[in-house]
């Protein structure tokens, strides 16, 4: 626990008792902020739902030990008292970040104000990991090409030595540059306040492009990838980065899919819940017959740099970025992107976009393939 002092004046006299503040009441009844009066026997005169719902007071009196301790200080000294507390959850998960600032007043009354803080410790805990990793993921093949330009050197005169170290340095460089590559794209949507100019695109370009983007890598361990679902969908955006998003979730199922087997992209409609409530979505899923992913790992997968399994996925020259590019592609679309997964069994990501114009038949065709230039045979 974190606490700072400051001198406060005191005021001659409340202006109104408690009980007469009806609308103060029904105003901070409305904040975020928690608000608590407290009198000289920690026993709750007001608190409003905010302050409740975070677990430090509740209707008759304050249940942290920790703000009881800060409530007594803040009495001694007459001065305010700002602190970060720790609330643990009720059931499981990590403890809440609780900032909180005591002030106290004439008669024995201090006023206690929460503000939940948990998010920004997580944004700064996600700032300092993106900088190690970035650090780390850089470091691997600098450190690599040094190693293998000095064997390099050393081997001048064995022409097989030679021309293997050489490649091995050209596939480090590759995988440098696709890294600097997926940061460029990623720091660009993040900054990205809205879509310059976003036109119409058809769903089926969009599958089409992303097969053709991804279709050597399909031949190479002799996957099919098949298309199905409604045809003739629109949604309105940039289609370079929706082919961006489409084309890394084919990549990613191709990469983590046995050999001679396929990838199956669906699209159909939707009608979600939640903030997306009564807006007509295009959803386009992705589906692997890979190793699946276990569902703790579900809700990390689409941050920067985190990989289930990361030995395989640089193995298959993965930069851990492509699955943040797809989330932001979304974002920046008004859509989102889910994720089902079973272990063994395979995941399908589902990319989730509003509609801006539906098919005149929007039944779903059965299993269909795009045609030769869509189509990565065996």
């Amino acid at each position: 626990m974190r606490t700072r002092n400051r001198g406060v004046p005191r005021p001659e006299a409340r202006t109104a008792p408690v009980a007469d503040s009806r609308p103060w009441e029904a105003a901070t009844g409305l904040l975020r902020t928690g608000v608590c009066l407290v009198d000289d026997h920690n026993r709750v005169l007001y608190t409003n739902r905010a302050a409740r719902d975070l677990g430090l007071v509740d209707d008759h009196e304050i249940v942290s030990l920790t703000l009881r301790a800060l409530l007594a200080q803040a009495r001694r000294s007459g001065r305010y008292r700002d602190a970060e507390i720790e609330v643990p959850k009720q059931v499981m998960g990590e403890p809440s970040a609780v900032s909180v600032r005591i002030t106290p007043l004439p008669d024995g009354v201090s006023v206690a104000e929460f503000q939940d803080i948990s998010e920004l410790h997580r944004v700064e805990r996600v700032r300092r990991d993106f900088v190690a990793n970035i650090s780390h993921e850089l470091k691997t093949p600098v450190g690599a090409m040094q190693i293998l330009a000095e064997a390099l050197k050393d081997a001048a005169e064995d022409p097989d030595a030679s021309a293997r170290f050489a490649a091995r340095i050209q596939s480090e460089s590759v995988r440098m540059n696709h890294l600097v590559t997926d940061l460029l794209e990623l720091s660009r949507l993040q900054g990205a306040e809205k879509l310059p100019d976003p036109e119409p695109v058809e769903v089926d370009r969009i599958v089409a492009e992303a097969f053709d983007q991804t279709r050597i890598a399909a031949e190479e361990k002799g996957i099919e990838l098949e298309y199905s679902g409604v045809r003739g969908a629109e949604v309105l955006g940039s289609e370079s980065q929706l082919v961006t998003a489409v084309k890394n979730l084919v990549g990613n199922a191709i990469s983590y899919s046995p050999e001679h087997t396929s990838v199956e992209v669906s699209t159909s409609l939707a009608s979600p819940t939640g903030h997306l409530a009564g807006v007509q979505m295009v959803c386009i899923a992705v589906r692997d017959q890979g190793i699946g992913i276990p569902a703790e790992e579900l809700d990390r997968i689409f941050e920067r740099f985190y990989r289930v399994d990361a030995a395989r996925s640089r193995a298959t020259g993965g930069t851990g970025l492509g699955l943040a590019i797809v989330k932001h592609v979304a974002v920046n679309h008004g859509g989102r992107v889910e994720v089902s997964s079973m272990p063994e069994a395979g995941s399908v990501f589902t990319l989730m976009l509003p509609a801006r114009s539906l098919p005149s038949d929007d039944t779903a065709p059965g299993s269909a393939e795009i045609g030769s230039s869509q189509q990565a045979t065996r």
